[in-house]
């Protein structure tokens, strides 16, 4: 989402509500890669091999109905396979009114029948979420419950390595990445940790690391919000991810993301010398994890972390939901993981509309010409959420039959 405004054609059938609700099936679903784009070259984060470019790709997934309606969305971080391929073809000729359970218009959770599938791929949240919401007149986060704010908040997450790659300009080819961001009116980046990992020498790294947090402080001022996420670059020494909290302390770091892989023990050890240190910083992990349920033994019996992180591609608005809610009794709050995906941002936006605990969500800042998308507005650091039903996208055909209707999986 690199624009102020997503203003286009509007979703064709997206104001149709159904009555007949008993004749809708589902007749259709195609699949297809497709390529996304950054607003910018992002460069890699500590475990990356090479710099992620200028795009990315994604599996669209388009469920279409009877009715000539369709909800569209896109898969987690794999390709289709055979498995898959044939495990949704149990869609085909169902009502899709009747894949979830619903209470009140709510969708609460997958019908019996449906059980399996939607667990096992509960990317299938997205597209279905925005079927269904089409069919009913409702945005997907009407699907959810109530709004509980007029504008979500959302973070720049696209300030990689920078520095590393473009060696001439060093540490202020990250800092003008953040003024970028602040000047574009985003109130928080997140900067990318771990440089000791594989991309320098391990001591070298951490003073890199601790350099970039306070050169962004210095050059954005005291009121930006500064994450970092080491993506696990200090699995290898725990004790070098205490002296990056350490030396950066008065650089108020608002979190620190997964700094080593999940472990309670390592996160209680943090979390306490933290403690005996008087760092506010927050501590954010659990894009790897699959289930709300993982998060259990970081909540209880006492909370070792603050900020939860499911994806919201692999997770879907379900599980996210059930992770807000876990989060919410520990004083923990939730925000999604999201990257590569333009819808995937749009599907943190519009769980963050409806769940209180769903405080912001990732803007990895990108587009993909496939998709048209109406409705959301980003001013100083928000956005609004679109009032039309579904996600309120859809697909751009000339551009899907030119690129990607020729390697599209079709299934009947």
């Amino acid at each position: 989402m690199n624009r102020r405004q997503f203003l286009f054609t509007s979703v064709a059938a997206a104001s149709v509500r159904f009555t007949q609700s008993s004749s809708v099936t589902i007749n259709r679903i195609a699949l297809a890669p497709i390529t996304g784009r950054f607003h910018k070259f992002v460069a890699m984060n500590a475990y990356d091999k090479a710099p992620k470019g200028h795009t990315y790709d994604n599996t669209l997934v388009r469920i279409g109905a009877n009715q000539n309606i369709e909800g569209v969305g896109v898969m987690a971080y794999r390709a289709p396979d055979k498995e898959f391929i044939e495990a949704i073809r149990k869609l085909i000729g169902a009502n899709p009114l009747e894949i979830y359970e619903m209470r009140d218009g709510r969708i609460i959770g997958p019908a019996p029948a449906f059980a399996d599938l939607l667990n096992r791929y509960r990317h299938l949240d997205g597209p279905l979420f925005d079927l269904i919401g089409k069919l009913t007149g409702k945005p997907a986060w009407k699907l959810i419950g109530d709004s509980v704010r007029d504008r979500v908040e959302v973070y720049d997450g696209t300030l990689y390595f920078s520095d590393v790659w473009f060696r001439d300009r060093g540490v202020r080819a990250v800092v003008e990445e953040v003024e970028e961001a602040q000047k574009f009116g985003y109130r928080g980046v997140k900067l990318k940790l771990g440089r000791g990992w594989k991309w320098m020498d391990r001591e070298e790294g951490l003073r890199r690391d601790i350099e970039v947090i306070r050169a962004a402080r210095k050059a954005a001022g005291p009121q930006l919000k500064i994450m970092t996420d080491a993506n696990n670059g200090y699995q290898d020494n725990r004790e070098r991810a205490w002296r990056l909290l350490a030396e950066t302390a008065d650089a108020n770091v608002y979190w620190i993301e997964e700094p080593f892989p999940e472990n309670v023990e390592q996160y209680a050890q943090l979390r306490e010398k933290m403690r005996r240190a008087g760092l506010k910083t927050m501590i954010a992990d659990g894009e790897n994890l699959q289930l709300a349920s993982s998060f259990e033994p970081y909540l209880k019996p006492k909370r070792l972390m603050d900020v939860l992180q499911l994806d919201i591609r692999t997770s879907g608005f379900l599980e996210n939901l059930r992770a807000a809610q876990m989060g919410e009794a520990a004083g923990a709050v939730c925000i999604p993981h999201n990257w590569g995906s333009q819808i995937g941002g749009l599907m943190g936006l519009q769980l963050s509309k409806a769940a209180r605990n769903v405080v912001a969500a990732e803007d990895d800042r990108s587009t993909c010409d496939a998709i048209v998308a109406e409705g959301y507005e980003f001013h100083n650091g928000f956005y609004t959420v679109s009032e039309k039903p579904g996600l309120s996208i859809k697909v751009d055909e000339a551009v899907y039959h030119q690129k990607y209707k020729p390697v599209e999986i079709e299934i009947q």
